[in-house]
């Protein structure tokens, strides 16, 4: 992780902004913030995994040999996602041109949106965007069990939170911030699914949002940790740990999990929560019926005038 940060500093030095600290083409900036991750994820990720950017395209065509299920859905797609973490080696591409591409949803096993510099203003439309693609991708594995939803997050390498106010925030404030943003996002919604929820939000320099689950009572919660410069990778640590979670739960039988990442010992900080929650997975089958429903409201209203 100290590798990484530094690398992430050589950008700025070498082209440096004559009015702030950043870079002077802050686009770039940017997509070499994003390149950075998927090359640092692209090394611990078994080969299967390809670590890509793109967009997701559910199509409402047969699934498997005789499964009809989507035969009444219209095509669906995500919007541009900064990283998609994809199986390339069970599941094809629909249309590649480098590293650029677009998916089916079965093979993703985790949706990442980059920010080099986390604001407040990107909590609700990123977070709100994750929840779109998620949608897209629940499926059945061929033992007809439902697959694990894709790991999601919305990352930065450091965070811009009170940068205009005389006394800094503490860490723990830039945390609750981004909690309450996340709850007004979730709890506007009529029917929230724990798995659409975003599974990780912060700095994987100083902070961040881990989801946690209370089963037994339908809430969600978020585990707030603090990095000091021991515990720096464990933000990374706890990535690369949910999103082998979700390629192991839904590869072949034949494939032991190793040994690989270990948390247990470690402590949040605090727990932001709950946030109640209807159903464990995503139900596109109840989601079909309030849209065929609000359509048949929409006709009704148009034919009445």
């Amino acid at each position: 992780m100290d590798a990484l940060l530094e690398t992430y500093k050589q950008f700025q030095t070498l082209i440096p902004s004559e009015k702030d600290c950043g870079a002077a083409h802050k686009e770039e900036d940017g997509r070499y913030v994003e390149h950075l991750v998927r090359e640092y994820l692209k090394r611990y990720l078994p080969k299967d995994l390809e670590v890509l950017t793109g967009f997701i395209l559910r199509p409402a065509v047969l699934c498997g040999k005789n499964d009809r299920s989507r035969k009444k859905d219209a095509h669906k797609v995500s919007g541009q996602l900064d990283i998609i973490v994809y199986d390339t080696a069970h599941y094809p591409v629909y249309q590649r041109f480098g590293d650029s591409v677009i998916v089916p949803p079965e093979g993703v096993a985790a949706i990442l949106s980059v920010k080099k510099y986390l604001r407040p203003k990107y909590i609700k439309p990123e977070a709100k965007s994750l929840l779109h693609a998620a949608r897209l991708c629940p499926h059945k594995l061929g033992n007809g069990k439902k697959a694990k939803s894709p790991f999601t997050a919305l990352i930065s390498i450091e965070d811009k939170y009170g940068e205009k106010n005389q006394t800094p925030m503490t860490k723990e404030e830039k945390g609750k911030r981004t909690y309450d943003k996340l709850e007004k996002v979730y709890n506007g919604r009529k029917l929230l699914c724990y798995d659409e929820m975003a599974d990780f939000v912060g700095s994987l320099a100083e902070w961040g949002l881990y989801k946690d689950n209370v089963k037994e009572k339908k809430e969600a919660r978020y585990l707030y940790f603090e990095y000091d410069t021991e515990k720096r990778a464990m933000g990374f640590q706890l990535m690369l740990q949910k999103i082998l979670d979700v390629y192991y739960q839904n590869s072949s039988d034949l494939i032991v999990r190793p040994g690989f990442v270990d948390n247990r010992k470690e402590q949040f900080q605090k727990s932001f929560g709950p946030i109640p929650y209807q159903c464990q997975e995503i139900d596109l089958v109840q989601e079909t019926k309030e849209q065929n429903r609000k359509n048949l409201q929409a006709n009704l209203a148009g034919g009445r005038k």
